[in-house]
């Protein structure tokens, strides 16, 4: 049985890797505010004040990977159709923190956006199911369980007397078969250990043949796992040729006097959505250097550090972000000085 979401305590995050939680995604849309409708305090702002509550989350930014899940989508739809040799599947990997789960993500919000564009709608369509890799999935049985979640079914006996997860495969498989399914998103292949791969991947294996269903794959060494865990399931190479499964590959943004239009490209978008009454267009970019050296053009701490410098800059009245403020923030790299890496 599904959960209403009217069951849900006040304030619990519904993760994307639940129904009702990739649905929220969906639907989220974010936009600049308008910064003429919120004049400058004559106190210290509201914990909840409209633009301390924008510049914790902003405006998703265009890196290259970010463009590229556009296309990657859309090639996935093209060929999501039976075919003999079976789906298409691909990895996402990189270094953690440059934003794959985003990427991941992304790459769902477009070929969901695609697949309403080309069929009729229907209300219990389900085309994509997000999972993150289970811990320890020693059995088939455990591998069922991330599914059967995400699609709230109940995995369980009774939870006071009889705790054991009973075997989801056969209602998984009936719904994706029944309501659609053509996408399965798994993020968090790094944490698969070596022992686990060949079970983890007969599962998916199974499911994606089963349900003629395409998966992408998630998580630092994602390439290398699938294709280590295809080729001890048998002989030969694996998806995409001796190459193995063709890879978006996520990675640290450059920096250099040769190298940086690319880097001066994200700062600038997160520049624009800056909603800041002392913030001068491109106020930002003069920091590139600043910021790259604190983040090592990695995305999540380079979108950390920002919003978090945005936000004591409304709370302290300054209206404009600076070097000191940054350098007060927690996250991002000190390269200079690792005692204060997180």
């Amino acid at each position: 049985m599904e959960p209403h979401p009217s069951d849900a305590v006040p304030g619990t995050f519904l993760p994307p890797t639940t129904r009702d939680g990739w649905r929220a995604l969906m639907r989220q849309n974010v936009k600049p505010l308008e910064l003429a409708d919120y004049p400058p305090p004559a106190s210290p702002p509201p914990a909840d004040d409209p633009r301390i509550r924008y510049h914790a989350t902003m405006c998703t930014v265009p890196t290259p990977a970010m463009k590229k899940a556009n296309t990657v989508a859309r090639r996935l739809w093209l060929a999501s159709s039976p075919r003999s040799e079976g789906p298409l599947h691909l990895a996402i990997d990189g270094p953690g923190e440059t934003g794959m789960t985003t990427v991941l993500r992304q790459i769902g919000r477009s070929f969901e956006k695609i697949l309403a564009d080309q069929l009729p709608p229907h209300p219990k369509r389900v085309p994509i199911i997000h999972v993150n890799t289970p811990l320890a999935p020693s059995s088939k049985l455990d591998m069922s369980i991330s599914f059967a979640e995400f699609l709230g079914h109940k995995h369980t006996k009774d939870p006071e007397t009889n705790p054991r997860s009973t075997d989801m495969t056969g209602p998984v498989c009936h719904v994706m078969k029944t309501l659609g399914t053509r996408l399965v998103l798994v993020d968090g292949i790094d944490r698969l250990d070596n022992t686990e791969l060949k079970t983890a991947f007969d599962y998916f294996g199974y499911l994606a043949d089963e349900c003629n269903v395409s998966f992408v794959y998630c998580g630092p060494g994602s390439r290398d796992a699938v294709n280590d865990a295809r080729r001890g399931r048998r002989p030969g190479p694996a998806d995409g040729g001796s190459g193995g499964i063709p890879t978006l590959a996520v990675l640290p943004i450059p920096y250099s006097p040769d190298d940086h239009a690319t880097f001066h490209e994200i700062v600038k978008a997160f520049d624009q959505n800056l909603r800041l009454h002392q913030h001068t267009p491109g106020d930002l970019l003069n920091l590139a250097t600043h910021l790259h050296r604190r983040t090592g053009g990695y995305m999540k701490p380079l979108s950390l550090l920002i919003c978090m410098a945005a936000q004591e800059a409304i709370e302290t009245g300054a209206e404009s972000i600076t070097a000191e403020f940054l350098d007060d923030q927690l996250v991002g790299r000190f390269c200079d000085d690792p005692i204060l890496q997180i």
